[in-house]
């Protein structure tokens, strides 16, 4: 795994807390911050569920008309 050094900015109180609970910091930022897009991924797919239900045809004739509305190339094939 490729790691970029960073700089961030933190409450002093949160650090503190944060160096109480690991020695290395930016290990346990890391992780938290996995968790916290891991989760929000979650909840983006949970608010996504039924937003296709108003629609008319199956979900491969929704899919092709929004790929012909876009005017995208998906990799050659076919609309």
């Amino acid at each position: 795994m490729h790691l970029t050094k960073t700089s961030i900015t933190l409450p002093d109180d949160l650090l503190q807390e944060a160096r109480s609970i690991s020695k290395n910091v930016s290990a346990l930022i890391a992780d938290a911050l996995r968790e916290y897009l891991h989760q929000r991924k979650i909840q983006k797919a949970l608010e996504s569920f039924g937003a296709w239900k108003e629609r008319e045809g199956d979900s491969t004739d929704t899919v092709n008309s929004l790929r012909k509305e876009e005017d995208r190339d998906y990799a050659g094939r076919a609309h």
